[in-house]
């Protein structure tokens, strides 16, 4: 084992000896190769996170990847990347580097590097709130890693994993073992942080006594962590058993001690969590302007705390789609490629052969095919005519009908959720008036050029009128499909077209519905959806509503 490779070994048991160790190396190491100077780098940049200089992190692996020509020290720069670029809420990039090592990671031999990724793919996914795939990496870590810390680490996030799906059996059968392996490995942090998620297991199946027994078992180890957000968050913890157990003085003494322990940090879920049983806790004690006071900042907390998911997910699903789209460049021009290549190979083969026998069988080839492609395009051009948007490029509302009855049957057959989503860009014919038709089909194209970045393969798009747009979403539960329009209309709200005097833009109104209001047939989901467009319309435009029965 290389001496790079033991001060990378250092920095999961003592960091304090990592900085040490790798700052001994710069000076005993004037000259390097070209992997050891780009391991170094890499070392180098994990250091400035670990003492929250991200700025720094993020100068030094980005240089680090200009340079490299090692595959695996570049995929653990990446992986690094992605923990700094979330520090500093640089979703874009962050993402971008999600998916490139979501899809290398297979390809990833070194077992280090291998790890690392996997280590970080489940840390965000679970981030992302994605908690299947979050635990489908987690799983592959623990099965496997060699490692005792990394297993330590894979299972706790198999546990937050399990949280968020809110598999508690599950987590309940899992969560002994887990922390004894970590106890092996003294990872106290860890365990600590593992604790924390057993009492809220604890508190949501109810067993408060137990829960309080259990953070007196635990506090002094907690404490001793001086970790402020850990500490806060046990306190919410303990304060909410007390609250179970309708001891309202003791919890409120304990929730004001999380308050002070958060307050002025970054960790808006323990806020929001906090504000809210302190505000039950006053309303209880008849103190209601301290009650008012904290459901004020529970809202801008929570507030808060949905802005900086829908920029996590609007980052998050931009990175997949460019990701997507070149890796699709690529997969056509390798069949580019491959074709020919089989086209040459062919022709040399019969002009070895037979020259003239294949000078008469390629033009007896070449006139079959002309007439097969020209048989093939002009069917597939009329098809394409009869069901789709000239303009757009989408369904048509006939050919949306019909795939939309499809997709409505298998859920409905399947017992999964639909959705539908319906809009209509606002003061559209005062556009085509004012500016002229050539701009309002430019506007069209853009719209949904923009939407489709958001929508999967399975969804259902169509034009339906001039300027109304329709949508079905199988699987996808009405919430879903509300974050997915408010993404949409955030979208569309920002094409430009600069070219006139001044810019023009354009807005949009939502109603979105779901099988869980309006059931699975299309002219109710529609009906019903069109209700919801015309209130947003009625409240002013460019704003999403849900159906409501």
């Amino acid at each position: 084992m290389s001496e790079l490779e033991l001060i990378d070994d250092t920095k999961a048991i003592d960091i304090s000896a990592f900085r040490e160790k790798l700052a001994d190396f710069s000076r005993q190491h004037k000259v390097l190769s070209a992997d050891e100077l780009s391991y170094f780098q890499l070392l180098q940049g994990y250091s400035y996170i670990l003492v929250n200089d991200y700025k720094a992190a993020t100068r030094q692996l980005e240089d680090m990847l200009m340079t490299a020509q090692n595959n695996d020290l570049r995929f653990r720069a990446k992986a690094w990347l992605i923990n700094a670029y979330i520090l500093q809420y640089n979703y874009q990039s962050a993402f971008s580097f999600l998916e490139q090592i979501n899809r290398q990671v297979e390809d990833i031999s070194n077992i280090r590097a291998r790890d690392h990724g996997m280590s970080i793919l489940a840390y965000t996914y679970n981030q992302l709130e994605q908690f299947d795939t979050a635990k489908y990496y987690a799983e592959q870590l623990v099965s496997d890693t060699l490692s005792g810390k990394t297993r330590c680490h894979a299972n706790h996030h198999v546990l937050a994993a399990l949280v968020g799906l809110a598999q508690w059996r599950e987590f309940d059968q899992r969560y002994n073992a887990a922390e004894a392996q970590c106890l092996a490995v003294d990872e106290r942090l860890v365990v600590s942080l593992m604790r924390l998620k057993y009492l809220d297991y604890l508190l949501h199946d109810n067993r408060a006594i137990e829960a309080i027994s259990f953070f007196k078992t635990i506090a002094a180890e907690i404490n001793a962590t001086a970790h402020k957000q850990i500490i806060a968050n046990a306190q919410l913890l303990y304060a909410k058993a007390l609250f179970q157990q309708k001891n309202y003085p003791e919890a409120l003494t304990e929730a004001n001690k999380a308050l002070t322990l958060f307050e002025g940090s970054d960790d808006n879920k323990v806020s929001v969590a906090t504000y809210a049983l302190l505000q039950q806790l006053h309303t209880i004690n008849k103190d209601y302007k301290q009650a008012l006071a904290y459901q004020l900042k529970f809202s801008d907390a929570e507030k808060t705390l949905s802005d900086a998911r829908y920029k996590r997910m609007q980052a998050y699903y931009m990175a997949r789609t460019d990701v997507d789209t070149n890796n699709r460049q690529m997969a056509m021009l390798q069949k580019d490629n491959e074709l020919t290549l089989l086209q040459k190979n062919a022709y040399q083969q019969h002009i070895q052969q037979q020259r003239l026998l294949a000078l008469a069988l390629i033009s007896v080839l070449i006139l079959i095919s002309v007439l097969l492609y020209l048989a093939v395009t002009g069917r597939r051009r009329f098809k394409r005519m009869a069901e789709f948007d000239q303009l757009t490029g989408i369904s048509n509302r006939y050919h949306f009908n019909n795939q939309a009855k499809v997709a409505l049957d298998y859920c409905e057959s399947n017992t999964k959720p639909v959705a539908l989503m319906l809009f209509e860009l606002d003061n559209f014919a005062r556009i085509n008036q004012e500016y002229g038709q050539a701009t309002g089909d430019w506007l069209l194209q853009r719209v949904v050029l923009t939407c489709r970045n958001f929508m999967r393969n399975n969804d259902v798009f169509g034009r339906i009128g001039d300027e109304e747009f329709v949508l079905v979403l199988p699987g996808c539960l009405t919430d879903k499909a509300v974050l997915l329009a408010e993404i949409c209309r955030d979208a569309i709200s920002n094409i430009t077209k600069v070219d006139s005097i001044p810019p023009l833009s354009i807005t949009a109104s939502f109603g979105v519905t779901g099988s869980d209001n309006s059931g699975y047939q299309l002219k109710q989901l529609l009906a019903d959806a069109d209700v919801a467009m015309y209130q947003a319309k009625a409240a002013g435009r460019n704003r999403v509503v849900v159906f409501s029965s």
